[in-house]
């Protein structure tokens, strides 16, 4: 599903950028690697038009560390596979975005994916920004998507993801009690920007382009 959430990535925030723009799939073969490049070809074939790379990775853990790691930019947005941009309710550009977090130094936004209220583990919102720029400080971070700092994601979470005992804090609870909370986009009481795919459908669609996939290549071979 992950061409999904690339798309729509580009859909919402990158006509309207002066940033250059580099779109990375980060993807696990495990545990059925001889459907990778069927994997593979499912995203290529949905996204012809858009350049990107697949980088391989050994979990989530894994692909989190490694983004950090080979991005060359000053910030990454971290997208997660099955949740997709709400074009109608994100009225900021992302040169917007990152003009506001690097005037506050803000390492974190995220877009929540319910509306932006008090709920499950966003126990503290408080309204912040201003009335050009509206956001709510929040005592918890998600791996739902959000844009990070790359430096100080670099400092601070990339050891706790690769501690010298192969230990790690992991990417929500974990990394909230060694950095804190952030902020999500949008006023208090906004709806959700971001939506969650209806994985059951998808997949069965993508199954039946990665099982056509493979009858062509046993032809082939």
């Amino acid at each position: 599903m992950a061409q999904h959430a690339v798309r729509s990535f580009h859909e919402v925030f990158a006509a309207g950028t002066t940033r250059r723009i580099v779109t990375r799939v980060f993807i696990d073969a495990n545990p059925h690697p001889q459907t990778l490049e069927a994997w593979k070809a499912t995203i290529r074939d949905a996204l012809p038009d858009l350049p990107f790379e697949f980088v391989a990775t050994n979990g989530l853990i894994d692909g989190f560390a490694r983004s950090l790691e080979i991005c060359e930019g000053a910030y990454a947005m971290q997208l997660e596979h099955d949740f997709v941009f709400m074009k109608r309710r994100i009225t900021h550009t992302l040169d917007d975005m990152l003009a506001w977090m690097g005037a506050h130094e803000v390492n974190y936004l995220r877009f929540n994916k319910r509306t932006n209220k008090p709920a499950v583990y966003d126990l503290a919102l408080e309204p912040r920004g201003d009335a050009d720029f509206q956001v709510c400080r929040v005592s918890g971070r998600s791996n739902n998507p959000h844009i990070i700092d790359m430096r100080y994601y670099r400092e601070m979470v990339l050891p706790h993801l690769r501690r010298p005992d192969g230990s790690t804090c992991g990417l929500e609870g974990g990394m909230c009690r060694i950095v804190g909370g952030g902020y999500i986009y949008g006023s208090l009481g906004l709806p959700r920007t971001v939506d969650h795919l209806d994985g059951r459908m998808l997949r069965f669609k993508d199954a039946i382009r990665r099982n056509l996939y493979l009858a062509r290549q046993k032809r082939t071979a």
